[in-house]
């Protein structure tokens, strides 16, 4: 009777202790989609020389972003220190939350001072690298636990939802980072962070392509070749980037409908694998989503290529013409190149979700 008691304690432990892990993973995730909804938000506001408080919306997004992921991180250690089975598959998760709170916690002390110091900063401030890379960290640690998660536990249900919920951070936070090294929004009065044009030309040319099809390509993976879920996820970052990046510009306000339309290449991917999951379509795939990153990444990727095609002084309200004027030239030098990149993109996919999905730490 005792062991038998004990047999119940033990699994209801297990149980528990699982649970309490995935929500704090879950809310890891969240706190990070809100950190880099607030962050693109912010970057407009920026551009539009909206003056900034430090209660501001999008800062106030930031903040309680930060505050539900350092939650959720807490809730995913104490839930790991009880686990009974499957610890060390979760230890990688953890391990990178940690770090990646860390760091996240540790950048708005460092970016009081640069501010206390130097004034206004750029997207490219040591502070503000740091804080990126920490989302980076902790949405890539809330993935882990989520997938493994999934993997040790029949919640079919759920899955697509927690998924979507686990991809989507990732695939901000990364693009957050491609846009620190690539945007020419860096010079400060006592620092000159931009990136060299020729090399902010290569690096959104590379990266932007292989992040798009890794991210879709991943998720289709993860999710064994759900029907509708790259869909969805392109259709939920085309929507989070369009309210930050174009609805708050009024000027742009009417190309909201135009920078819709990418959600045709994620639904004819998805179609697609419905029909022919081999790893020529994955291919295909791949380089068709990979493609379209100028369209995908619209108004702001404009900045990046004007640097070294143009050479415009572009005001808010010229985005969108210049954004035209580019477009040609900006296909011709890239098309090719991010075909590629989204082919690469694939195969990384495959990779890392089995690496993801592996019992090892």
């Amino acid at each position: 009777m005792t062991i038998s008691k004990s047999k119940v304690s033990g699994n209801f432990l297990q149980h528990y202790s699982q649970g309490i892990f995935l929500f704090g993973s879950i809310l890891t995730s969240l706190g990070i989609l809100l950190v880099t909804v607030g962050g693109s938000w912010d970057i407009t506001n920026h551009l539009l020389s909206k003056p900034e408080t430090f209660f501001s919306p999008p800062h106030a997004l930031m903040y309680t972003g930060v505050a539900i992921s350092l939650i959720g991180v807490v809730l995913s250690f104490v839930g790991w220190r009880n686990l009974q089975q499957f610890r060390d598959s979760y230890f990688l998760s953890l391990k990178i939350k940690l770090i990646g709170i860390g760091l996240l916690t540790g950048a708005g002390p460092l970016d009081f001072v640069w501010h206390s110091y130097f004034g206004l900063d750029g997207l490219l401030s040591p502070p503000h690298f740091t804080l990126i890379v920490g989302m980076f960290l902790c949405s890539v640690g809330g993935l882990i636990g989520i997938s493994r998660y999934l993997k040790f536990n029949d919640s079919k249900s759920i899955s697509k939802f927690l998924l979507i919920l686990a991809v989507i951070p990732v695939w901000l936070s990364a693009s957050g980072i491609i846009s620190s090294l690539s945007l020419p929004f860096s010079s400060t009065d006592y620092f000159e962070f931009n990136p060299e044009p020729t090399i902010a030309f290569i690096i959104a040319s590379l990266t932007y392509p292989l992040l798009i099809s890794f991210s879709l390509t991943l998720i289709f993976r993860l999710s064994h070749y759900q029907f509708g879920i790259l869909s969805i996820l392109g259709g939920l970052f085309l929507l989070i980037y369009s309210s930050t990046a174009i609805v708050p510009n009024f000027a742009m306000f009417d190309t909201v409908l135009f920078y819709s339309l990418n959600l045709i290449p994620f639904v004819i991917a998805d179609i697609f694998l419905k029909l022919n999951r081999s790893k020529i379509s994955m291919f295909f795939v791949g380089g068709l989503v990979g493609s379209v990153f100028y369209m995908v990444y619209y108004p702001y990727i404009m900045y990046t290529y004007n640097e070294i095609l143009l050479g415009k002084l572009v005001s808010p309200s010229l985005i969108y013409f210049v954004y035209f004027e580019l477009i040609q030239n900006v296909l011709l030098y890239t098309i090719v190149p991010a075909i590629l990149m989204g082919i690469a993109g694939v195969i990384l996919s495959s990779k890392i979700s089995q690496r993801i999905l592996t019992n090892n730490p």
